[in-house]
């Protein structure tokens, strides 16, 4: 199994998608995975013809170890030329070419492979309507709905409730990433500053944005804020560095620019990563977000699309949540809340006014950022917000 990531060391078989003797092409999912971080698939690193499968679902895998074999011809066996799917090749989402290899399971999105086991539906019979023919959940979703699942339908709520409490309920991969990195969280010296925002620019802005861009991706509030966050670290350095304690206390520089957005998913909360946000305009910004949050809500997420954050975005007024404090993720030194825009009466002059208020509250790694720095950074983003920013289209 090849190496996923810094964090990861080992992903449980989720599938297995292939049988002895099956003829492979280059690209094909072998198995599907589920790591800390994500639920991906383990793609052919060549063609050939499965001489050799190590591994069930169930089981655990280190990194490293060989979970497959795979032949130039149907007689080979393992030890007589056949090469280990191992280290050979990074475990990614698959990269979908349209061609369907006889006898294997049809493309399908991690997600939707589960839903289909748990709804009875067969893969085979459903023609998928994502990117070159993959099966999305939707399409199993609607499958299932049409008549062609086999299992009897979910009973409500209230019945698949337990009769008794007390049952321990294990925790998923994710879940338990979650919870390690919320605990690590808490050891940070963390503290949070609070601004109210006139967001009147910023709708002003998100409305024109919206119109120009046509038949593209349509920028919203939160491509904005990103690219607002990115300009003030930019301005504040100070911002895109992170503490390490490995082997001496130092802080450490981000190479890039990348702007975590907090997307809530069926599996947990997953932070994809828009790299590159200081030097793109807001189009490509909607562009890279949109893919980014289909994937996490479908279960397609890579490692990488998940690594490299400098400051995140959580944004929670999707929510009716006014305002709320957001705990850093380990490795950044800041991290961005937002409520909903609400209409206040604010005094203006000699009068009142009628005004969309935003509240932005940024945590910050008091180890790297100091009270004054912070003060100065949120500053500079409630500056950009009222009206400072120049947008890059």
């Amino acid at each position: 199994m090849p190496q996923m990531g810094l964090e990861v060391s080992e992903a449980t078989v989720l599938a297995v998608l292939i049988t002895p003797g099956q003829q492979v092409a280059e690209g094909d999912p072998l198995l599907e995975m589920e790591t800390d971080k994500a639920t991906t698939e383990l793609e052919a690193p060549r063609g050939g013809f499965i001489a050799g499968i190590e591994v069930a679902e169930g089981d655990v895998v280190a990194v490293g170890a060989v979970v497959a074999w795979i032949a130039d011809t149907a007689d080979e066996r393992v030890g007589d030329g056949a090469a280990g799917v191992a280290t050979a090749v990074a475990l990614a989402v698959v990269n979908d070419s349209g061609a369907t290899t006889p006898g294997l399971l049809p493309r399908a999105a991690p997600v939707a492979r589960r839903a289909a086991r748990a709804l009875g539906v067969e893969l085979t019979a459903i023609a998928g309507t994502g990117p070159r023919g993959r099966i999305t959940l939707g399409d199993v979703e609607a499958a299932a709905a049409g008549g062609t699942a086999t299992a009897t339908p979910e009973p409500p709520f209230a019945q698949r409730m337990p009769a008794s409490g007390g049952d321990l309920e294990p925790l998923t991969k994710p879940r338990r990433a979650i919870a390690r990195r919320m605990t690590a969280s808490q050891l940070i010296p963390q503290y949070q500053l609070q601004r109210d925002v006139d967001a009147a620019h910023l709708l002003a802005q998100k409305d024109a944005s919206a119109a120009a861009a046509g038949g593209g991706a349509r920028p919203g509030v939160n491509d904005l804020l990103m690219q607002a966050i990115a300009e003030m670290v930019v301005r504040h350095p100070a911002l895109a560095t992170a503490f390490v304690d490995d082997p001496e206390p130092a802080l450490r520089r981000h190479a890039g620019l990348g702007v975590g957005l907090a997307v809530a998913t069926d599996r947990g909360l997953v932070v994809p990563v828009v790299d590159d946000v200081h030097q793109i305009g807001l189009s490509e910004i909607a562009a890279r977000r949109a893919r980014l949050v289909a994937a996490a809500r479908d279960g397609t997420l890579s490692l990488t699309q998940m690594s490299g954050a400098t400051i995140t975005l959580s944004n929670l007024g999707g929510f009716g949540v006014d305002r709320f404090a957001a705990m850093l993720n380990p490795g950044e030194s800041a991290i961005v809340a937002v409520g909903r825009a609400t209409d206040r009466v604010v005094p203006r002059g000699r009068g009142l006014a009628v005004v969309p208020i935003l509240t932005v509250t940024i945590t910050f790694d008091h180890r790297t950022v100091d009270g004054a720095v912070g003060g100065a950074a949120l500053a500079e983003l409630a500056d950009l917000l009222e009206g400072r920013m120049t947008w890059r289209p």
